[in-house]
């Protein structure tokens, strides 16, 4: 596998025909050039930068895979996967595995130049040869330049992270509260049947082009269907049912099942649960195809009897994509003004299936929402949220560019065109990307509903879950009551599930059993 570098300047301004300084000046929104020049240019930006990784893709559309083992075997520090894995996978798949495990460790900063060139060399794959190759990886030693602090324990993470505020004594009504909560799920669900038909790893430049060809950008309401499809712009058959005017109540969607999953665990458990506690709720209610990318590999995991406190490392390439932050809402909601309750919560989740920051995206996004609580400055929540992961780890890199870029009055394509330069080369449903897609939607939106969920779409990507994000963001701010009905309507308060043992179920009453839990948690605060 060829290594996905920075794009650099030069390799743009290479490819246009002019100077690296031209090229700055566009990305910086500075300089005296034609327009055609500056859309050229920033065209060159998203052609190079945009890159889906393939081995991703082939690996989320496996439809199975198999392993064993209860606990992993120790060798030199970490964890090995057992020899009796190959019998489970054929040659191309472990090639996959290789090749995502390549990358993923060249990200996280290990030097792995030695073993790429062994796999790029590699003649006559075989199981053996591929396995010792992935062993060789698990060995690299991290690069002496990469200066990111990275934990993984709570403890460590505590010590990593900023200052913050960490709990405010917060006094609500409970109809308020039930207000604010019922908003951010509808919030939540509009945003992911929003995002599901664009859900295609289309690029930003693709997308706008085909909201305005059914014009509809900047886009205000779901997407509308083109029949037939322009050239080039046919949807999957899942899209179906999230099409403006086919929308007859939320279909089914994995990231608002995992919702529905963590207010139950909640329930079950309380606060106090276990990651074992998350695994078995799991088992018990995902079905294993409404699963994908790490946490289809965590479940298949878990299958296989890995232990839930080693299920996210084994074999799990993909431990820094975006799911566990598509898990984390719920720890926001029922924790009001109590960013650190709530990441500390997010985090017991997270861990299960992600390691880094993969779980510090989740404790952002679930710290934010308990500040929605205490203020509607995004600014201000997007800081607390922050303050809740470590200072010097990839994630709060990428989020201080959004706000940096945001406080310097770049606009928001502007915006998007300089992180993609950084961020482009990463998987499209990879957590550095995503989450800064969703950051810059909530920074720009300028606090409107309609603006920021389709800030959020029209980044690309992971469409369906950033919108969700976002939407659970705004929609907790702005309260169930004045969300435009034009989003709420189509909805008839009625969310589709997946889940065994969950039958479709009211918006409003996941609301009220969430406000449930935040008053107790209110209530226990007073006590004490």
């Amino acid at each position: 596998m060829n290594p996905k570098p920075k794009v650099t300047l030069e390799d743009i301004a290479d490819r246009v025909g002019v100077s690296v300084a031209t090229v700055s000046q566009a990305l910086s929104g500075k300089g005296r050039m034609s327009e055609t020049t500056r859309a050229r240019i920033l065209q060159v930006v998203e052609a190079l930068a945009y890159q889906p990784d393939q081995y991703a893709q082939n690996l989320a559309r496996r439809n199975a895979t198999q392993s064993g083992g209860k606990h992993l075997r120790r060798a030199k520090g970490r964890s090995v996967p057992p020899p009796g894995l190959m019998a489970f996978y054929d040659v191309p798949q472990l090639l996959e595995v290789l090749n995502l495990e390549l990358q993923q460790r060249e990200e996280e900063g290990y030097a792995v130049n030695g073993c790429r060139e062994q796999v790029e060399t590699l003649t006559r794959p075989t199981k053996q040869k591929v396995y010792r190759l992935y062993n060789d990886l698990l060995d690299a030693p991290v690069r002496s330049d990469f200066t990111y602090q990275e934990p993984e324990t709570l403890a460590d993470i505590h010590r990593a992270r900023p200052e913050g505020p960490r709990a405010t004594s917060t006094v609500i009504t409970s109809a308020a509260l039930f207000e604010r909560i019922y908003g951010a799920w509808l919030g939540r669900v509009t945003g992911c049947v929003l995002g599901q038909p664009l859900q295609m790893g289309w690029s930003k430049n693709k997308i706008i082009q085909y909201l305005r060809l059914a014009d509809s950008f900047p886009l205000m309401d779901y997407v509308p269907r083109l029949l037939p499809p322009p050239a080039g712009f046919e949807f999957k058959p899942g899209a179906a049912g999230h099409f403006r005017g086919e929308i007859d109540g939320a279909p089914d969607n994995d990231d608002t099942d995992h919702t529905i999953l963590t207010l139950y665990l909640l329930e079950t458990y309380g606060l106090d649960f276990t990651r074992a506690d998350v695994a078995t709720l799991w088992l018990t209610h995902l079905p294993y195809f409404g699963t994908h990318t790490a946490e289809r590999t965590v479940y298949r995991n878990l299958v296989w009897n890995v232990h839930p406190d080693e299920a996210a490392v084994f074999v799990n390439p993909q431990r820094e994509y975006g799911g566990a932050r598509t898990r984390a809402d719920v720890y926001g909601y029922v924790a009001p003004g109590k960013p650190e309750l709530a990441a500390a919560l997010a985090y017991k989740d997270a861990t299960l299936s992600h390691t880094k920051n993969g779980v510090y995206s989740a404790m952002l996004m679930a710290a934010m929402l308990a500040w929605t609580y205490v203020t509607d400055d995004i600014e201000e929540i997007v800081r607390v949220g922050l303050s809740e992961i470590p200072g010097n780890c990839r994630l709060a890199e990428a989020v201080a560019a959004v706000l940096a870029a945001y406080r310097a009055g770049d606009d928001w394509e502007l915006a998007y065109e300089q992180l993609l330069l950084n961020y482009g080369a990463y998987s499209p449903i990879h957590t550095l990307n995503n989450t800064a897609w969703v950051i810059l939607a909530l920074l720009y939106g300028d606090g409107h509903f309609d603006r920021t969920l389709g800030l959020a779409v029209a980044c690309g990507m992971d469409t369906g879950s950033n919108a969700a994000s976002v939407g659970s963001v705004m929609g907790a701010l702005y309260t169930a009551a004045r969300i435009p009905a034009r989003w709420t309507a189509p909805l008839h308060d009625t969310l589709g599930t997946a889940l065994a043992q969950f039958p479709a179920t009211q918006i409003s009453v996941l609301a009220r059993r969430a406000a449930t839990l935040a008053e107790k948690v209110l209530s226990d605060e007073n006590s004490h």
